[in-house]
């Protein structure tokens, strides 16, 4: 089993971008005239799922449970779910109304 020594900061930082480039795709097709079929499944679940770490958040999250080391794991777990909500979100404010802006002068 491979897990990070320390805090795993690169794991967190390729979830916290994948989060980022399935909400601009989301954000893009949902702003753009024509979107084609295959961007969502396409970018977003075969993109961002090959790109992001998840299995491998589950992997650290698991070590540190069995090793007790409960502080650490919280602690990842809590950057992980807040870190990523409030990407997203101000991700989604900023695409949205700039996309929107563009569509309707237009």
């Amino acid at each position: 089993m491979i897990v990070d020594p320390g805090f795993p900061w690169a794991t967190l930082c390729v979830n916290y971008l994948g989060a980022l480039f399935l909400t601009a795709i989301l954000i893009y097709s949902k702003h753009h005239p024509n979107p084609r079929w295959w961007w969502r499944p396409g970018l977003g679940t075969g993109f961002c799922g090959g790109f992001t770490t998840y299995s491998a958040f589950a992997v650290q999250v698991d070590h540190d449970f069995n090793t007790h080391s409960y502080h650490s794991m919280v602690a990842y777990v809590l950057a992980s779910l807040i870190g990523t909500f409030i990407l997203v979100f101000a991700t989604h404010e900023y695409l949205d109304k700039r996309w929107a802006q563009k569509v309707g002068k237009k």
